[in-house]
C-alpha cells in the first residue's frame, strides 16, 4: 500500500485495512489491550525497574524500538507468533543493526532502481552486498511471522472457535481474508489463484507495517524521553496529570490494569507532549512526494500536466515561523493555546488526505500507553546524550543510534 502509486489501487487496499486501525476499534480491541497488558507489565516497565534497582542507565534508543516492534508485531501477527525483543536481546541488536545500516541505501531502490539495476549489469554495484544479504534476512524474518500468523488462521477456523485474546493476528487475518474475498469475486484475468502469489503480497504488506511501526514510533518515542529527561520541570508536570488515571499504570501491581482508552485519550498534556515531539523531530521528516492528476492546481501554480512529482515535508512545515513561534524550541504548553487549531492544520507527522498513515491512531495510543506507564512510576535524567543530533533522511533516527538514560522510581 505504501509504495502504490495509482490512487485507485491504493484506496482499494487501504479499504481492505482501514477498520482495524480506527480509533474506535484498536479501543475496543480485546487484542490490542492483551498485548498492550503483556509488552508493558511483563516486558517494558520490570526491564526499566531492573534497571533504576541497579542504577545501571538503559539504551533507551534500543529500549523503546523493542517496544515498538513488540507492539506491531503482536497486533500484526498475533503474540504467540510475534517478537519478545526483551527476552531475545542478541536478536533485537541485530536487528536493529541490520535495518538501520541499510537504510542509508534505500534511496537506490526508492528513487533509482532502473539506474541501479542497469549499473549492476555492468559491473558497477551502487549498493553493497551486504545489504541485499541484511534485506533478504529481514524479508525471511517476517515470512517466518507471517506463516506462523497463517496457521493461527487456518487453526481457528478449522476449529471455529475464536482466538485468545491477545493471539488474534488482527492485521494479517483482515488482509488474508479481504484478499481471499476480492479473489473469489474477480473473474478472469483479475483472478489470480495463484496462493504463493497471494503469500508473497501479503508478506509485503506486513513488512510494510512492521517496518513503519517501529521506525517511527521508536524514533518519537527516544526523544519524548530525551525531552521529558533534560526538561525535568515539564516531566513533573506530566507525571502530576498521568496520576489522576484510574486506574492507574502503577508498577508493580497484583492487578496490572490499563485506564479505559477514552481516559487516556483525554490528558491534556500528554497529548501535548506527543504532538510537540512529533513537530520537532518528525521521523519521517523528509518529502512525501505525490504525482498531480491532469490540470492541478497547487497554490499559484494552474493547469499543471498529470504525473509531475511534487513534495512536502514535514521538516518545513512544522517550522513556519508564524505558526510555530521559535520552532527549534520544545514546547509542549505551544498545543494547549487557544490558537492550537491552526497548528493541527500545519501538523503533517502523519501526512493527510487519502495517503495519511493508515497507523497513526495504533501509533499514537501505542505512545501514550507507553510514557503513561514509564512516567508514571519512574523519573528519567541523561547519561549519555551524545550524538542524538537527528540523521538527515527519509526516516531519521539519532546518528549515534543510542541514547543512554537512568531511571529512578518517581517519588509520590
Amino acid at each position: 500500500m505504501f509504495s502504490t502509486l495509482l490512487s485507485k489501487a491504493h484506496s482499494t487496499r487501504k479499504r481492505m485495512l482501514s477498520n482495524i486501525y480506527s480509533k474506535s476499534y484498536i479501543h475496543a480491541s480485546p487484542h490490542m489491550a492483551a498485548l498492550a497488558q503483556t509488552v508493558l507489565h511483563d516486558r517494558l516497565l520490570p526491564l526499566i525497574s531492573r534497571s533504576a534497582s541497579a542504577r545501571t542507565p538503559l539504551d533507551v534508543y534500543s529500549v523503546v524500538n523493542a517496544t515498538a516492534m513488540d507492539f506491531v508485531t503482536a497486533y500484526l501477527f498475533g503474540l504467540p507468533n510475534s517478537t519478545n525483543f526483551f527476552r531475545e536481546e542478541a536478536n533485537r541488536d541485530e536487528w536493529i543493526r541490520l535495518y538501520m545500516n541499510r537504510r542509508p541505501y534505500m534511496f537506490w531502490a526508492g528513487e533509482l532502481p532502473n539506474l541501479q539495476r542497469f549499473l549492476a549489469t555492468v559491473g558497477v554495484r551502487v549498493v553493497p552486498r551486504w545489504v541485499d544479504a541484511a534485506s533478504r534476512d529481514i524479508e525471511a524474518f517476517c515470512m517466518n511471522m507471517c506463516d506462523a500468523a497463517d496457521k493461527a488462521v487456518e487453526k481457528d477456523r478449522q476449529s471455529g472457535e475464536d482466538s485468545l485474546d491477545g493471539e488474534e493476528p488482527v492485521v494479517y487475518k483482515q488482509l488474508k481474508q479481504a484478499m481471499d474475498k476480492g479473489n473469489s469475486k474477480a473473474e478472469g484475468a483479475h483472478k489470480t489463484g495463484d496462493p504463493d502469489r497471494q503469500r508473497m503480497e501479503i508478506a509485503s504488506e506486513m513488512l510494510d507495517h512492521l517496518v513503519a511501526g517501529i521506525a517511527t514510533t521508536g524514533t518519537t518515542l527516544t526523544y519524548l524521553f530525551w525531552e521529558l529527561s533534560r526538561n525535568p520541570a515539564i516531566q513533573l508536570e506530566l507525571r502530576h496529570e498521568l496520576r489522576t488515571l484510574s486506574p492507574p499504570l502503577t508498577f508493580p501491581t497484583s492487578k496490572p490494569n490499563l485506564p479505559p482508552p477514552k481516559v487516556l485519550d483525554s490528558l491534556p498534556f500528554l497529548q501535548a507532549c506527543i504532538m510537540e515531539t512529533l513537530r520537532l523531530h518528525p521521523a519521517l521528516p523528509g518529502g512525501q512526494p505525490r504525482t498531480t492528476p491532469p490540470n492541478a492546481i497547487i497554490g499559484p501554480y494552474t493547469n499543471l500536466p498529470a504525473n509531475v512529482r511534487v513534495s512536502a515535508q514535514a521538516y518545513s512545515l512544522h517550522r513556519n515561523t508564524e505558526v510555530f513561534p521559535e520552532p527549534e524550541e520544545w514546547r509542549p504548553h505551544r498545543w494547549l493555546d487557544e490558537d492550537a487549531g491552526e497548528k493541527h492544520r500545519w501538523f503533517w507527522a502523519f501526512g493527510s488526505g487519502g495517503r495519511m498513515c493508515v497507523g497513526s491512531n495504533f501509533a499514537m495510543y501505542e505512545m501514550k500507553l507507553v510514557v503513561a506507564a514509564v512516567y508514571t512510576n519512574f523519573s528519567s535524567e541523561i547519561v549519555d546524550d551524545s550524538g542524538i543530533e537527528q540523521d538527515d533522511g527519509y526516516t531519521c533516527g539519532p546518528k549515534g543510534g543510542r541514547l543512554m538514560l537512568g531511571f529512578s522510581p518517581a517519588g509520590t
